[in-house]
């Protein structure tokens, strides 16, 4: 039930006896209140969005200027019959019917300027718009559009001849079944039902035949599981980017690898002493280090089952089932097993990055983000383009800053895995604010890029009474 008094702070006869304006639109409300007899000088009456299929206890309410009835269920707007002073219409979306009996009703609004009646049965009838146009003069704004001059004249030459025009007779057609006997007309009416009786059961088996359950959802393959499970929620995929470089960090890593090593063939204690390197001070511009140094003292290297083939995870697969279980084979099985062998840089390059590269702590990501800054400042001064280039991109890759595409650090605070838990008691409502609603942008996490991104939703603000502040 819509209450008019859910609208007003102190819920008294003199409030309500002040009260203009009421809005109850989207409550999903069936019946009307006996209380808007209370409210005696209500003008503006905001109802759409709810169930309502009479407009009803509305009678005391003449003063009424405007009254918004859209998306509702009405038949019948005769609950209106006592606004005298109604000036807008809008009853949008419902079930009303018969132009002829909705004429008789809106002639009454002398002063009626703006009128909706779209979406409903009765504006489907044969020269709705002009019919409405020659009753209802006053009316300058009919389903969302002006009246012109033009469409007035039209319906006063259609208009007034509608009735003159007969239509056609039409003649009754004789049935076939007339020259039989009864008992001719009783075999003809059972062949009827046989054939019906079959058709139905045709129909019912071909349905049987075809239908789907509709629990039963398409087959879900593991691997689009296992990357909707990473990529999905911002926070699992910014808890995988911790350790896990992007594919632009993998093609720049592996880059500053090949440049930095002066061989081109590594041996095995190339490729100990490089990773020790790594390891150790890692790669400061881009803020990673490898996890660990011993690539040959164990196999590191974590199951990449799921970024195989679909052919070789079904070989795997079989022999597991047939009790043969495939011995792992180091990655660089052939520089341990022989010292003086030698593989290429770039392929141990890639086989680093399949490792695990977490990213530097906050402070050292800040200390080294002023200091790219301080760069990127004194280059500046200095008027070489290039080298502001070169650290701003950098700062940006450790950072992101207030750009769409944001940095692991940055992200970390938005989906709030760097939150603070306090334990401060919440704070007392207070009785002499009332709420607001406003349509405002916010900046929100898109969840399937988990970027950044702005977003239009309803804000919720609280004004005071009287002289008290204004809290937002």
């Amino acid at each position: 039930m819509a209450d008019p008094y859910t609208c007003i702070v102190k819920k008294n006869r003199k409030y309500s006896s002040e009260c203009t304006e009421v809005h109850l639109a989207n409550l999903g409300a069936e019946t009307l209140s006996k209380n808007f007899e209370h409210f005696g000088n209500l003008e503006v009456v905001w109802l759409q969005g709810n169930q309502l299929s009479r407009v009803e206890n509305l009678e005391s309410n003449f003063r009424i200027r405007e009254i918004y009835l859209q998306n509702n269920r009405l038949v019948s707007l005769a609950g209106l019959r006592s606004f005298k002073f109604l000036k807008v219409l809008l009853a949008s979306g419902n079930q009303l019917r018969n132009l002829e009996k909705q004429l008789a009703l809106l002639s009454r609004f002398a002063f009626l300027k703006k009128l909706d009646l779209f979406d409903n049965p009765v504006a489907e009838e044969p020269d709705y718009r002009l019919r409405l146009i020659y009753q209802l003069p006053q009316v300058e704004i009919l389903d969302q559009h002006s009246v012109k001059s033009a469409e007035r004249q039209r319906a006063d030459e259609v208009v007034p001849n509608l009735d003159k025009v007969s239509a056609a007779r039409v003649e009754k057609v004789k049935s076939k079944e007339q020259g039989f006997s009864l008992l001719e007309r009783q075999c003809i009416r059972e062949a009827r039902q046989i054939r019906d009786r079959r058709r139905k059961e045709e129909e019912a088996l071909l349905m049987r035949s075809i239908r789907v359950a509709p629990e039963v959802g398409p087959p879900d393959c593991k691997v689009f599981r296992w990357n909707r499970e990473r990529w999905s929620d911002p926070r699992m995929k910014l808890q995988h980017e911790q350790t896990r470089p992007t594919p632009w960090e993998c093609m720049e890593i592996q880059s500053w690898i090949e440049k930095k090593s002066e061989k081109k063939q590594l041996n095995k204690e190339d490729v100990e002493a490089l990773a020790k390197e790594l390891s150790s001070e890692g790669i400061v511009e881009f803020g990673r280090y490898l996890k660990t140094g011993g690539v040959f003292q164990e196999n590191p290297w974590e199951d990449t089952s799921q970024e195989t083939s679909m052919l070789g995870r079904t070989l795997k697969f079989h022999q597991e089932k047939m009790g043969q279980v495939a011995v792992e084979v180091h990655p660089l099985a052939k520089l341990q097993q022989d010292p003086e062998a030698t593989m290429p840089l770039a392929t141990v390059a890639k086989l680093l990055l399949k490792l695990e590269w977490p990213r530097f702590d906050d402070r050292f990501l800040e200390r080294r983000i002023e200091q790219l800054y301080d760069d990127l400042r004194r280059a500046d001064f200095a008027g070489d383009k290039e080298a502001v280039a070169k650290f701003r991109t950098q700062a940006l890759r450790l950072e992101g800053g207030t750009r769409p595409a944001r940095g692991v650090k940055s992200l970390k605070e938005h989906v709030e895995l760097n939150r603070k838990e306090t334990n401060l008691a919440p704070e007392k409502g207070r009785m002499d604010l009332f709420p607001q609603k406003f349509i405002r942008a916010k900046r929100q996490i898109d969840e399937s890029t988990g970027r950044i991104v702005l977003k239009v939703g309803m804000d919720m603000r609280c004004t005071s009474l009287g002289s008290m502040t204004v809290r937002s």
